[in-house]
């Protein structure tokens, strides 16, 4: 995602660049999803990864399954294994968007202006994927493309506005392009929305951020 001049050393900025793709399952799905997807949200990894080698055991096609164990691969930096599972994902559905988005940012990190090429092509297809905008962000982020950035973390926003990544890399765009009200206005509400849950970013950070902008 981005990586931001003032916090914005973060260590979660630069792993953000490969977004984690996780769903939360839908009602009355496989239980065991559910609690997986708990677990992931609370940081207990290792235990959510067995839970969807479960999922996943039963019914290797399970995309709920697939997408949560890209996140875990993701997590603990096993970046071809995600790879390998969104590709799998592709091929049963070519425009499913969180693994494009996934795969995007993977290989973005070797041809930026390739990847940006591909996550705008389905994106004609699909206008209204939270999950591709922000993948597009993340690509322009990387070239400090911050007013570019800013649009895309926008759209992203709007198509999932309780997604925390979300709107703190929107925050961090805007602070970026020294729009600092409407920063401080998105951090407190990646703020608000991360507790309790995993996310890319630090929250002591983003409350450090706060208190220096309202300075």
């Amino acid at each position: 995602s981005a990586r931001s001049r003032a916090m914005m050393a973060s260590p979660a900025m630069a792993d953000a660049t490969t977004p984690i793709t996780i769903t939360r399952a839908a009602p009355r799905i496989d239980p065991l999803l559910e609690e997986a997807y708990t677990r992931f949200q609370r940081g207990d990894i290792e235990a959510a990864r067995q839970l969807y080698v479960q999922v996943a055991r039963s019914d290797p096609t399970n995309r709920d399954a697939q997408l949560g164990l890209a996140a875990v691969d993701i997590r603990n930096n096993d970046i071809a294994n995600a790879e390998g599972r969104y590709a799998k994902l592709l091929a049963l559905d070519p425009r499913d968007p969180h693994a494009l988005a996934g795969m995007a940012a993977i290989r973005g990190t070797g041809d930026p202006v390739q990847s940006e090429s591909r996550i705008k092509s389905q994106l004609t297809h699909q206008p209204d994927a939270a999950m591709l905008h922000f993948a597009l962000g993340n690509q322009y982020a990387a070239q400090s493309r911050w007013a570019e950035a800013q649009q895309s973390y926008f759209r992203a926003v709007t198509g999932d506005p309780d997604n925390p990544d979300f709107a703190f890399n929107l925050a961090v765009s805007l602070d970026q392009i020294r729009q600092e009200r409407a920063a401080i206005d998105y951090y407190e509400r990646a703020f608000r929305l991360s507790s309790g849950r995993q996310v890319s970013f630090d929250r002591d950070r983003v409350a450090a951020r706060i208190k220096e902008l309202r300075r």
